[in-house]
This record gives C-alpha cells, sequence and structure tokens, in this order.
C-alpha cells in the first residue's frame, strides 16, 4: 500500500508517498509533475526498501520553497531535501531521481555525500549555451485563463507534445521523439499536475536548465549511476558528458528493458539500516495539513488557527475542497482552530468506502476524523453539501457537535429532485483531445449563471456572473481535483431530507443564506423547529459565513 503524508520543514509543508520496508530510497520526480508519476517506481522498489517520493516544493501537494526568492536554483531545492532526510530521521539513504529530480538528486549528493549512500539518475540535462537561451525564453510560458477555458485544452495539448517531440514547443517531424503516448488517465494526472502548480508553473524547470549538471558531475564523490533510454530527449546528452566522475557509471539502455534495467541499479546490499515509521504531523498553528486514515476512507484535513483556541468544523460545499474556502478559513482562523476535511471523493480525500454513499455515511467520516485528532463539542459551519454533512452530523452525534451553522440547506420537491439527479452529472472520464477540461470549465461556468446548470433560459438565470477568470480557473481546478468521484457527495444531498433532520436536531442550528443563493427559499422555509434560526446573509459583507459563525 502506498500511503500518503506531509511533514512539517522550515517555512512550510512537503508532502509525500510511502511505501514498503527496509532500507531507505527517496525517489524525486521529473517537473512538473507531482510524486504521482513515481508510482511505478514506487511499486517496485518497494518490495526491497522502504521508499519515499517527494512532491518537489512548489509542486504537488508541497509548499513553495520558503527561500530561494521567486527563482529558486537547484541548490535550494536540493537543501529541502536535506531538511526532509532531517525530519524523517533518515541518517543516510539512497538517492534516485528523473530528469529534473536527477538534478536535484545531484545536487543533493555533491552537498551531503555523507548522507546519499548511492546515486541513481534517469536522464541528465546538459544543455548548450543556446540550448539553455531558447528554453528558458520558451519552454515554460505561463498558463493565463481565459474566459472560453481554451488554457486548459492548451496545457493539455503541451503536456502532449512534451511525449512527441523536443523540445514540446518545436513541432517539425526532425524533431520527433520514438516515444509511446502516456495513457488518456496518465496524461490527464500529468496536466493536473502542471496545472495545479500554478500560473507559472516552470519555476523547477528554468532551475534545471540553468544547473551546471556537468560542473556538478567534477564534485561528486559517491557511488552513481547514470542511465537513459533511447526514446528519452535527454539520452543524445549522454555523448556530452565529457568530464572526470570516477565514481559514475553510465548505461544506455532500450526503452523496452529501460525500467527493468533502472529498478536494477539500486543498490540493495548496503547494510543501511531500516527506515524509522513517519513522524505525526503536529499543528503549531498558521496552516497544517496531513490525512486521517479512518474505516470510511483517507480524509485529507486542513488545519488553521491557534491550537488552544475554540475547534470550529468546516465542511465544503460541492464540488471542491476545503481550499474552495480558503478566504473563509482564514477568517475563521483569527479565532477558531478551523478543522476542514475534505469530504471523501473530493479534494485529496478517497472516495468512501460505502457503495453508493448517502449523507449519513459522510457524516460518519466525518465524525470519525473528529475522534480520531481528539475533538468534541466543536461547533460546526458546512455550506450547501456541507450543511447537509454537518447537520446530520449534529443529529447523530451531538456529543461531538455542539452547534450547527448550515448556509443554504437544499429543500427540494420530488419533482425537482428527480430532474437533478437525471441531469446534474457530467463525465469526468480524459478524453483524447481535453474535451474533458472544456466541459469541466464551461459547466462550472454555467453553475454562476444558471440554476440549475443545465437549464439556460432566462426563468432559470442566477444574477450572478462568473467571476474573474483566475477565479474561475481556482474554482475549476477543485472541481476537477475530485475527478468522477465528485457526484457522489452531490447525489447524496439532493437525496438529503433538510426538514426532517433539521426536526431531529437536538442542539442549536443557524440556517443561512445569501440572497442570491439559490438554496435561499428553501433554507428560510425549512428553519421552523424550536432550535433553528434562519438569518440572511448580508450581501455587502460578501458571504457573510464568517458573521453567521460568529454571531451563532
Amino acid at each position: 500500500m502506498i500511503e500518503r503524508h506531509y511533514v512539517n520543514l522550515p517555512g512550510g509543508q512537503l508532502h509525500y508517498r510511502r511505501a514498503g520496508e527496509g532500507p531507505p530510497v527517496v525517489v524525486l520526480h521529473s517537473s512538473p509533475m507531482s510524486s504521482a508519476a513515481m508510482v511505478p517506481w514506487i511499486e517496485r522498489l518497494a518490495a526491497d526498501f522502504t521508499v519515499y517520493a517527494l512532491d518537489t516544493p512548489g509542486y504537488g501537494q508541497s509548499d513553495p520553497l520558503p527561500y530561494g526568492g521567486p527563482d529558486p536554483e537547484i541548490p535550494d531545492y536540493a537543501r529541502r531535501v536535506v531538511e526532509f532526510a532531517d525530519a524523517l530521521g533518515l541518517d543516510r539513504f539512497v538517492l534516485g531521481g528523473t530528469h529534473t529530480g536527477s538534478k536535484i538528486a545531484l545536487a543533493t549528493a555533491v552537498a551531503a555525500p555523507g548522507r546519499v549512500a548511492q546515486l541513481v539518475m534517469d536522464g541528465l540535462g546538459l544543455y548548450t549555451v543556446e540550448e539553455m537561451a531558447e528554453q528558458l525564453e520558451r519552454y515554460t510560458p505561463p498558463t493565463v485563463p481565459v474566459w472560453h477555458g481554451g488554457h486548459l485544452v492548451e496545457a493539455w495539448h503541451r503536456m502532449r507534445n512534451m511525449w512527441t517531440f523536443w523540445p514540446w514547443y518545436r513541432q517539425e517531424g526532425e524533431r520527433r521523439l520514438d516515444e509511446s503516448m502516456p495513457s488518456l488517465a496518465d496524461l490527464h494526472l500529468m496536466t493536473m499536475d502542471m496545472l495545479r502548480a500554478g500560473l507559472d508553473w516552470g519555476v523547477a524547470y528554468r532551475a534545471a536548465f540553468r544547473y551546471d549538471a556537468r560542473a556538478a558531475l567534477g564534485g561528486l564523490r559517491v557511488p552513481a549511476l547514470l542511465i537513459a533510454k533511447h526514446a528519452d530527449p535527454l539520452h543524445e546528452h549522454l555523448d556530452r558528458l565529457r568530464v572526470e566522475a570516477p565514481t559514475m557509471t553510465v548505461h544506455s539502455v532500450g526503452n523496452e528493458e529501460h525500467l527493468d534495467r533502472l529498478m536494477a541499479a539500486f543498490d540493495r546490499d548496503l547494510g543501511l539500516p531500516d527506515a524509522p515509521p513517519s513522524p505525526v504531523v503536529e499543528h503549531a498553528g498558521g496552516t497544517t495539513r496531513r490525512y486521517v486514515t479512518t474505516e470510511h476512507g483517507v480524509s485529507h484535513v486542513r488545519i488553521d488557527g491557534d491550537p488552544a483556541a475554540p475547534p470550529l468544523l468546516l465542511v465544503h460545499g460541492s464540488p471542491g475542497s476545503a481550499d474552495s474556502f480558503d478566504a473563509l478559513v482564514r477568517d475563521l482562523a483569527a479565532d477558531h482552530l478551523v478543522i476542514a476535511p475534505d469530504t471523501l471523493g473530493n479534494g485529496y480525500s478517497t472516495p468512501s468506502r460505502a457503495e453508493d454513499p448517502r449523507i449519513g455515511d459522510f457524516a460518519d467520516a466525518t465524525g470519525a476524523v473528529l475522534e480520531a485528532l481528539g475533538l468534541a463539542g466543536v461547533q460546526a459551519y458546512g455550506s450547501h453539501t456541507g450543511a447537509c454533512i454537518s447537520l446530520e452530523l449534529a443529529v447523530r452525534r451531538p456529543d461531538l457537535v455542539s452547534s450547527v451553522v448550515a448556509d443554504g440547506l437544499p429543500v427540494l420537491a420530488e419533482e425537482e429532485r428527480a430532474d437533478l439527479l437525471e441531469n446534474y452529472f457530467i463525465s469526468m472520464a480524459p478524453e483524447r483531445h481535453g474535451e474533458h477540461l472544456l466541459r469541466a470549465w464551461h459547466t462550472i461556468r454555467d453553475v454562476m449563471l444558471f440554476w440549475p446548470w443545465y437549464r439556460q433560459d432566462a426563468a432559470h438565470v442566477r444574477p450572478t456572473g462568473p467571476g474573474e477568470t483566475e477565479h474561475l480557473h481556482r474554482l475549476v481546478l477543485e472541481f476537477l481535483k475530485s475527478g468522477p468521484s465528485y457526484c457522489d457527495s452531490y447525489r447524496a444531498a439532493f437525496l438529503f431530507e433538510s426538514q426532517a433532520r433539521l426536526a431531529a436536531a437536538e442542539v442549536p442550528v443557524l440556517v443561512c443564506a445569501a440572497p442570491d443563493d439559490m438554496l435561499r427559499q428553501g433554507s428560510e422555509e425549512a428553519s421552523a423547529g424550536e432550535r433553528v434560526t434562519f438569518v440572511e446573509l448580508d450581501p455587502a459583507a460578501g458571504r457573510g459565513a464568517a458573521w453567521a459563525v460568529r454571531r451563532a
């Protein structure tokens, strides 16, 4: 099983995957990917090692480097690898990397030879001055969101080109690569990694282009192997070495034997001690992320605020994750300890283990997270689907939830419910030319314009706009994080009987909604119980949700 973890480092957190038992191996991915790209390595190496696959700072789920400025260099990334090893108690370890990861691994081995027992590099760029200048200028154009969503398709085809041309922007016959196209699922994952790296996704790429690997090899003192397959655009760079590196061997291999030869290169007989257990992530203030495993699934949890402040459970709406509510989380964290899990099947949480889950399943999973964190008697805030989950959790577990703020509760007639269940959901399956990305973009855009989004006539117009393109871009990425399982929590919310559960609540419930919330009328009509209060949020205060929480 591949586990996912965070570790607290100076100035931020680093996310990594871990699997196996035995001596430690640390592996580093290429740009602009994440540790997900290293799963084939992890699966093979975990038979003999404890494997740690790191998300490069600023990529995947790792925070950016706290040093090095806006344009850090490869030695800055190498410093983070040593900080990671220190935090996990890895005295000596085997280190491997591919492309950008190879350069970070090389810089780590040169800077800390006493820590690296062996170095394995898969492809190492040794650029001419002219190549470096051209790639610094052309290889990493920023992502610029546009209202029609074409930038997502542009990103998809840029990633596709990285597997068909070298460099990707030179779409010429003599620049074709002898490489197979990844599966659509893998291509989607890699495109998402590039998009999640931010509008300027090329920071580590440019550091790799600038790094003088030939000079670094001259200072290499640890046993090392450099390998490249024939289809690798860096294969021709093997002929450019022209440097004395007596501890390094070099291998050119065929495409079919590449992974086998690469995995065999990791030395199983170095006599390193077994890796220690991963440390538990402690929250000391600011923003902390961690995973919590329960019988219901693996929940990704964001924690903000003073550990000594009153605890507040925040449950986001669908689709999205806790990060969809970043501004509200930060506002509430001024006087609360905010616990914000990604609901199962959304964000970075695994799908629910329940077949066809209902709101009760999501509530039980959320309660299990609170129990695992040692929390009880919390105030709960939820939005839309999150409002359903928070309310249901309060009904089931009044020992865990002391009060609820439900921001928009679905109250649906049977005909409306049937229409939503039949028409609301879209396919999230990756398609060859990136059509699924456009479909996701325009679905979220239409959600801002119509209710329901697929009824696009005057009677169903919402009095809101789609927002700025960068804001819409962030919402769409949150949607895409969830993939096909996004519909599970939505379907559960459409089937939730809000009025009956409000009547069953034994703790105070404040129901609120903004005037332009599509669920506003139903929310007020449902709020007629003895312990239930309804308030309309002040449009001048934005969502006003923080005010509602503090009033409650």
